[in-house]
C-alpha cells in the first residue's frame, strides 16, 4: 500500500441529536484514519460538525470510506459532504487570537472588525462564542501576515473606540488555550460592603462618598 497520505474533510449538518458524533467516529475508526481536527457548533438546534482526517490515499480517497460515512450519517437523519484533497497536510495556520467583547456586539461592529482585518490581509480561520450574557464575547482565530502585528493592533484599537466594544489581540499558542477570563462584581459577594466606600474610608472621605452612593 502507498505511504502517500491525503486529507479528507467531512462536514455534517442538520438537526442536532445524540449519537451523531459517535456514529461518525465508529466508521472512521474502522478505516483507521488519523484525526487532524474537529470543530462543532450548534446554533438554535442546528448542528454543523467538521472533521478533518488523513490516511493513505487508497483508504481516504476510496469509495468504501465515503459510502460508509454517508450511510452512517443518513441513518441518523443528517446530511454530509465529503471533500478529499491531495494538498500537503499542514499544521494549525492560526497565528493570533482576537477577542471582541460588547454589550451587545452589533452586526455593524462585528462587520467593521471583519473589514478591518481583511484590509490588512488577515484571514479569519475560526470564530466561536465565549460568553453571551450579560456581555457577549466572540473569539476569532486568525492568520496574520508577517510584519502586520502592530498595524493590526492599532487598527482594532481605533475601531473599538468608535464601535463601543472592547477588542484584545494576542498571539495564538498552546499557552493561550489554557487562559480563561473571569469578570465579576465582588461588592457584597466575595467581600462584605461596597468597594468604593472601603476605598473612600482609607482615603478619609467616607462621609462624602457615602452621601453620593446612598
Amino acid at each position: 500500500m502507498s505511504t502517500h497520505k491525503v486529507s479528507v474533510l467531512i462536514t455534517v449538518t442538520g438537526v442536532d441529536q445524540p449519537g451523531v458524533t459517535s456514529a461518525l467516529f465508529e466508521v472512521l475508526a474502522r478505516h483507521d484514519v488519523e484525526l487532524l481536527n474537529v470543530e462543532q457548533v450548534v446554533i438554535r438546534g442546528r448542528l454543523t460538525l467538521g472533521v478533518l482526517v488523513c490516511g493513505d490515499a487508497e483508504v481516504a480517497n476510496g469509495g468504501q470510506l465515503h459510502s460508509d460515512v454517508t450511510e452512517a450519517i443518513h441513518r441518523v437523519g443528517l446530511e454530509v459532504t465529503i471533500e478529499g484533497s491531495d494538498d500537503a497536510i499542514i499544521g494549525e495556520p492560526s497565528t493570533h487570537t482576537i477577542v471582541v467583547l460588547g454589550r451587545p456586539i452589533s452586526a455593524a461592529a462585528f462587520g467593521a472588525v471583519a473589514r478591518a482585518v481583511a484590509a490588512l490581509g488577515v484571514n479569519i480561520d475560526f470564530i466561536r462564542g465565549v460568553s453571551d450574557y450579560p456581555v457577549t464575547g466572540l473569539e476569532l482565530r486568525v492568520s496574520v501576515p508577517p510584519g502586520v502585528d502592530r498595524e493590526l493592533q492599532t487598527s482594532l484599537a481605533e475601531l473599538a473606540a468608535v464601535q463601543g466594544v472592547d477588542i484584545a489581540v494576542e498571539k495564538y499558542s498552546l499557552e493561550r488555550r489554557a487562559k480563561r477570563l473571569i469578570v465579576f462584581d465582588v461588592d457584597s459577594t466575595l467581600i462584605q460592603g461596597e468597594v468604593i466606600e472601603m476605598l473612600a474610608e482609607r482615603a478619609g472621605a467616607l462621609d462624602a462618598v457615602a452621601a453620593i452612593t446612598e
